[in-house]
């Protein structure tokens, strides 16, 4: 029975494996801006599905093990039903049950034909769920794709008359393969791969597995964070620094000045909203959240009653209310305010270099917004912020993948251990 579970686990790994080439195949053509050929795509989700199918059999009894295993899967479902394409996700869909209905349903149609068999009624449960998600796929391919909008961070409040976030949703979009950022499609696909082979080759050549099993989360972690960020196009990635330059400082201030996070949701914002009352030292952060969740009369009025004590606020202060302006649909002086840039702070202070920025970054807003080249201005304003535009974006997504794909890489490693017979649980 161990070498039938090895076999099965073998399977899993080679089928991901092949997942995870296709994938980051799609990702190199879309890298060098070539198309995505259709077959490439779902080649790549049949064999994602049938991988984690495979591990769908193997820990059908535990359920804590097993939900990992069917986060993948789950993910791209929900992220192709998300962008309108039906057919990938009805192939993800049907792959992930197809494997556990033939193997239980072989089972099954044993126990009716050979009377010296008697299986327990469990295995009904274990088939009926692989046949229902085989079902479940094909329906979702008979309809077939359909257009939706295009994917955004933030829905449109009645009260924009364009969209808050134009920028990271020409990031999102710049970035996606279907409907997984670049990034995530060839770092984790990498990662996938090599972590696939690492941990057993080094515990073949001597290395205690616990040893083994740390490397892998680290290999698994340094290439899916190192190779995804070098996998975003470059001219996406100069722009995303020119946008960091500006927006990691606030960050940092959002956080010294809040002790909280920067919500990424209009949810969040509405409670982070609820939770920070009125405060002169935070009224810049919550006009920026009232105009993203659309409450753009509040909005104003939080601007207007922000303390000026010094050029920068009132420049600050200035950009926000061409921002609401902006968003209400008027058409703000863009010079005006570029020109009100160079007055803050002291020629080379960090204050002049936030104050451009935030002027560069309501130019690209409208050329985002109005289909022009948001990216050329974002590029330039990294340009010439020299070393401070360097390693900045770089950074910070350390910061936030690291801990997660540590996690993942660890969880990796140790089914990959187990299923090459080198560990056992």
């Amino acid at each position: 029975m161990r070498r039938v579970t090895q076999l099965l686990a073998l399977g899993s790994a080679i089928s991901l494996v092949g997942a995870g080439v296709a994938f980051v195949s799609a990702g190199v053509l879309r890298y060098r801006g070539r198309p995505i050929p259709r077959v490439l795509l779902r080649a790549a989700c049949g064999l994602l599905g049938v991988g984690h199918g495979f591990a769908f059999i193997l820990f059908i009894t535990d359920p804590a093990i097993l939900a990992p295993f069917l986060a993948a899967p789950a993910y791209a479902t929900w992220a192709f039903l998300r962008r309108g394409n039906r057919v990938p996700a009805g192939i993800v869909v049907g792959s992930l049950g197809l494997p556990g209905a033939l193997w239980w349903g072989g089972f099954l149609i044993q126990d009716a034909l050979d009377p010296l068999v008697s299986y327990q009624a469990v295995l009904w449960l274990w088939w009926a769920p692989e046949v229902a998600l085989i079902v479940g796929g094909i329906l979702l391919m008979a309809r077939g794709d359909h257009d939706v909008a295009a994917p955004r961070l933030f829905a449109k409040a009645p009260a924009h008359v364009r969209d808050p976030a134009p920028i990271g949703n020409a990031i999102l979009r710049a970035t996606l393969v279907g409907p997984i950022p670049i990034q995530l499609l060839v770092g984790v696909g990498v990662a996938v791969i090599v972590s696939s082979f690492a941990p057993p080759l080094a515990v073949a050549m001597g290395v205690p597995w616990p040893a083994a099993l740390l490397a892998g989360s680290v290999i698994f972690a340094v290439i899916g964070v190192e190779l995804g960020y070098l996998a975003i196009p470059r001219r996406v990635r100069r722009a995303w620094e020119g946008h960091a330059v500006v927006a990691s400082p606030e960050i940092k201030r959002w956080a010294a000045v809040s002790g909280t996070r920067v919500p990424t949701s209009v949810p969040a914002m509405r409670r982070w909203l609820e939770q920070n009352p009125d405060r002169p030292e935070l009224r810049w952060a919550r006009a920026q959240i009232l105009i993203l969740t659309g409450d753009l009369v509040e909005s104003r009025a939080v601007i207007e009653r922000m303390p000026i004590p010094a050029d920068w606020d009132r420049f600050e202060q200035e950009a926000l209310r061409l921002y609401v302006d902006w968003v209400e649909g008027a058409d703000p002086d863009y010079d005006a305010l570029q020109r009100h840039a160079e007055t803050v702070g002291e020629s080379g202070s960090a204050q002049r270099l936030a104050a451009r920025g935030e002027a560069t970054i309501a130019v690209a807003r409208e050329l985002a917004a109005s289909g022009g080249d948001w990216m050329a201005p974002l590029i330039a304003f990294r340009d010439s912020a020299g070393a401070l535009g360097d390693g900045v974006l770089r950074n910070d997504l350390r910061r936030v993948s690291y801990p997660w794909y540590l996690a993942f890489g660890l969880a990796g490693s140790a089914f990959v251990l187990w299923s090459s017979g080198q560990i056992s649980f």
